[in-house]
C-alpha cells in the first residue's frame, strides 16, 4: 500500500499491477468511515504491522487551522479491503494545528506525534510537539478505540523537533516505547521513552540528550535552468527502527557543500552512539532517505538523488553488518529521472518530497521495499 499526498493505492506485490483504481486520500478516510475537516487531509503514513497482521495509517487535516489526527486499522491484513478510522483533536484549546504526523508501533501500542504550529488567527506562538500513545489492543478491537490513549499536548521542544517513534518488530514487550527527535537549536539528537504504553496510563521518560554534530542540508542542484530541490532539514522524517535491541536512524546533513545521508545505530537503554557513517557523493547530493532493518542486520537506505548532470533519481544502498560493524555496498540507482522539476512554493521553495519510506518485507526478511521519488517528464514525480 502506498499513501501519498492526495492518492491511496494498493498493488499486488508480485505483478506490481494496481489493485482496483485508486482513490484519493480523502475518499480513503471519508470510507474508513471519518471524513477529514477542513478542505483535506495531507501528510499520510502507513505501516504494516506483522504482529497484529494489521495495517496502520495516519494523516492529518485542515492545515493551519484547529485540525485532527486521522487513525485508521485495516480489518484484515488486505489494505484493499475494508478499514475504521478515528479522529482525535490535536489540540483541545485550538490555538494550534498538527503539522508532519509520524507513526509508530510496537507489539504494545500505536505511537503519533506532530509538530504543532500556530493555527491561523493566533500568534506569538512558536513550533511545539505532541505525543499520543495509543493501546494497541483497543485499535484490533471489532470497533477500534482510543479511550485509553494517553495524549501529551503541547509538551515543547526539550523532547525534539520531529519527534519519530520507533518501529519495532523485534523482542518482547518491554513496557516502553522508543521517540528519536532532533535539537532545534544544536545538532544534538533527544531521546524520550513512552513508559507503560500499553495501558490507559502511559508516561513519558525525561528526555535525554545524545551530542551529535550534523549540519541542514544545502538545496540540491539539478540540469538545466530549473530551481535546486529544496532538501528540508536535518531532522529525522521518516520512521526510526529498532532492530536486535539497537535504534536506527537516517536524516539528511551537508558533506562538503553537498546534501548527504547520515545514518545513526544507537543503544537506546545507554543512549550512545554505536556506530554512525555518511552516504555521499562528490557530484550529486542524497536527500530524504528512509531506512529498514532486519532481523540480520541487513540493512536498505534509500532516497533522493540530483546533480547538475541528473535529474531528480531515486538510489538506495544496501547494508551488511559484522559484529559491531556496518558496510555499506555501492549506491546504486534504482530508477533514473528525464526531466527538469520546478514547482514552488508560496516561498519560492522547489520542494521535493519531504519524506519517503523503506521497509522490510513481513513475509520474507530478506527482501526490502524503498518507495522513492523520480522525475519522469518536466515538473512531473513519480513513486
Amino acid at each position: 500500500m502506498v499513501l501519498l499526498n492526495g492518492r491511496a493505492s494498493v498493488y499486488n506485490k508480485s505483478t506490481g499491477s494496481l489493485v482496483g483504481s485508486g482513490k484519493s486520500l480523502n475518499q480513503f478516510w471519508t470510507d474508513a468511515g471519518t471524513t477529514p475537516s477542513g478542505s483535506f487531509a495531507f501528510d499520510p503514513r502507513v505501516i504494516y504491522d506483522k504482529d497484529s497482521g494489521r495495517w496502520f495509517a495516519v494523516s492529518v487535516d485542515n492545515a493551519g487551522g484547529a485540525n485532527n489526527f486521522l487513525l485508521a486499522v485495516s480489518a484484515t491484513s488486505d489494505p484493499s479491503g475494508s478499514w475504521k478510522a478515528l479522529k482525535i483533536d490535536s489540540d483541545t484549546a485550538n490555538t494550534r494545528f498538527a503539522d508532519f504526523p509520524t507513526l509508530g508501533v510496537d507489539k504494545q501500542g500505536v505511537y503519533l506525534t506532530a509538530n504543532m504550529f500556530p493555527a491561523t488567527g493566533t500568534s506569538g506562538l512558536d513550533v511545539d510537539i505532541t505525543i499520543m500513545s495509543l493501546p494497541k489492543a483497543d485499535l484490533l478491537l471489532p470497533t477500534p478505540s482510543a479511550a485509553s490513549k494517553s495524549e501529551f499536548q503541547l509538551v515543547g521542544l526539550s523532547r525534539g523537533f520531529a519527534i519519530q517513534p520507533a518501529v519495532n518488530f523485534s523482542g518482547s514487550a518491554d513496557n516502553k516505547a522508543e521517540l528519536l527527535g532532533m535539537s532545534v537549536d544544536t545538532s544534538n539528537l533527544i531521546r524520550t521513552n513512552i513508559l507503560n504504553p500499553g495501558s490507559a496510563g502511559a508516561t513519558l521518560s525525561s528526555p535525554t540528550t545524545i551530542a551529535n554534530t550534523s549540519f541542514d542540508p544545502p538545496t540540491a542542484d539539478q540540469p538545466g535552468t530549473a530551481a535546486n530541490f529544496n532538501t528540508g532539514d536535518r531532522r529525522f522524517a521518516v520512521n526510526t527502527v529498532i532492530s536486535n535491541g539497537s535504534l536506527w536512524a537516517v536524516h539528511s546533513t551537508n558533506v562538503s557543500g553537498r546534501t548527504a545521508v547520515e545514518w545513526l545505530r544507537i543503544n537506546p537503554v545507554t543512549n550512545t552512539i554505536i556506530q554512525s557513517g555518511v552516504i555521499s557523493d562528490p557530484s550529486l547530493s542524497f536527500f530524504f532517505p528512509s531506512i529498514a532493518v532486519n532481523e540480520f542486520d541487513q540493512v536498505l537506505i534509500g532516497f533522493s538523488g540530483s546533480g547538475a548532470s541528473t535529474f531528480g533519481s531515486s538510489y538506495y544502498a544496501f547494508g551488511e553488518t559484522s559484529g559491531s560493524t556496518t558496510t555499506f555496498s555501492p549506491v546504486s540507482q534504482a530508477k533514473a529521472g528525464s526531466a527538469q522539476y520546478q514547482v514552488l512554493d508560496g516561498s519560492g521553495r522547489n520542494r521535493w518530497g519531504d519524506y519517503s519510506a523503506t521497509v522490510v518485507d513481513p513475509v520474507n526478511p530478506s527482501d526490502f521495499w524503498t518507495f522513492q521519488l523520480f522525475a519522469p517528464s518536466t515538473n512531473n514525480w513519480q513513486v
